[in-house]
């Protein structure tokens, strides 16, 4: 039995204004989309692809030929959207995605993911000591790399490296690239916006997605070495993990017998553990302490139609003694979102600031909007 295992990380970072950048994050599928456009309409181009791509998904088959069609509407619907309004008009969404396929036939079928892209966000890939890019480009700057004009280091770098030559949104049609793929237990799938791989070269963002840590930590990760680096766009980062029932074999790094060990008495091996056990909770402890303190989250104040979206500053859930708190109540209640969008309100999508996530409220509002 495979399952796949996610952590999620996004960021306006350091010059933009707002975070036009969307995702998606559920048992099953996955997508990050970085939006374009005047007067915040990136934002709706993005919430609406990844809100309806959620939507769309609910009781079907997720295949690389749903992906094509369930694409391939949204974007007519970004199109007719963005050409009722002159605010959105010219709006428009990159995307990729990914899904686990689940085979209904009675003979025993390899795992395998859907996958999907659109425009220049990314997906890659970590299995077995090698990093890859699944997903092509569809940028000005990929075709001067594929006509071997330029580097890939160079293509990272081009003053033009932000125009796509593919988007949801800009066209009544589109191309949707999508493919199937075998998945492994141990594989380690990254999706992200340009906000990650304009301010990080390939190397680094392969040299973290090869920790042995949980995707959490390697999605916050990536994105702050992002930011480090400049963040001049939105970042977001979606990393998924493959967990099969194979129990993987710890690393066989710190084989023999610890040196100090062979100059310690029996009483004295017993203390220095004894402190070595009390550091290591200590540790634990503050680092538990800060992870369940940091960031913020969407929830809806109660259960009825009429309840608030909230912000909640720190872990979604409990975590020993650190409980959330709340930070404000929006206007915006639950009888304004259509099912897909209070889906994403209950499975408490997360923020790295305050800020994004009254953005991402915002952003709720305009697409609750077009929606009456």
């Amino acid at each position: 039995m495979m399952f796949l295992k996610h952590g999620v990380a996004t960021d306006t970072g350091n010059v933009r204004p707002q975070n036009e950048d969307a995702y998606v994050a559920s048992e099953y599928l996955f997508a990050v989309a970085d939006g374009m456009g005047g007067h915040n309409a990136g934002e709706v181009a993005s919430a609406l692809a990844t809100t309806l791509l959620l939507e769309r998904a609910v009781d079907q088959t997720l295949t690389p030929e749903w992906f094509v069609d369930a694409i391939t509407a949204i974007n007519r619907i970004i199109h007719e959207s963005a050409a009722e309004s002159t605010e959105r008009r010219g709006m428009g969404t990159t995307i990729c995605a990914l899904a686990m396929v689940h085979s209904h036939s009675e003979v025993t079928e390899s795992p395998q993911v859907a996958l999907a892209n659109v425009g220049d966000s990314r997906i890659y890939l970590w299995r077995a000591g090698t990093f890859r890019q699944l997903s092509v480009d569809h940028s000005y700057v990929q075709e001067l790399v594929t006509e071997g004009l330029i580097s890939e280091e160079e293509a990272r770098v081009h003053p033009r490296r932000n125009i796509v030559t593919r988007a949801l949104g800009i066209d009544d049609r589109v191309s949707v690239d999508s493919w199937l793929l075998p998945v492994f237990s141990g594989d380690r799938f990254v999706l992200c916006s340009d906000g990650l791989v304009d301010e990080v070269p390939t190397a680094d963002i392969a040299a973290l997605a090869a920790q042995q840590r949980e995707p959490q930590v390697i999605a916050d990760s990536l994105v702050a070495l992002a930011k480090r680096n400049g963040g001049r766009d939105n970042i977001t980062v979606v990393v998924v993990d493959a967990v099969g029932d194979v129990v993987e074999h710890a690393p066989q790094s710190f084989i023999g017998e610890p040196v100090v060990e062979k100059h310690l008495s029996g009483s004295k091996k017993k203390w220095v553990i004894g402190v070595g056990v009390a550091f290591v909770l200590l540790v634990s402890l503050v680092i538990t302490g800060r992870n369940a303190r940091s960031g913020y989250f969407l929830t809806f104040e109660n259960s009825s139609p009429s309840s608030s979206v909230c912000i909640d500053h720190g872990s979604s859930s409990r975590v020993l003694w650190f409980m959330p708190t709340r930070e404000l109540c929006s206007d915006l209640v639950r009888s304004d979102l259509i099912p897909a969008l209070q889906r994403q309100v209950d499975n408490h999508s997360r923020f790295t600031t305050i800020l994004d996530a009254q953005r991402y409220i915002a952003a709720l509002k305009e697409v609750s909007a077009l929606n009456d």
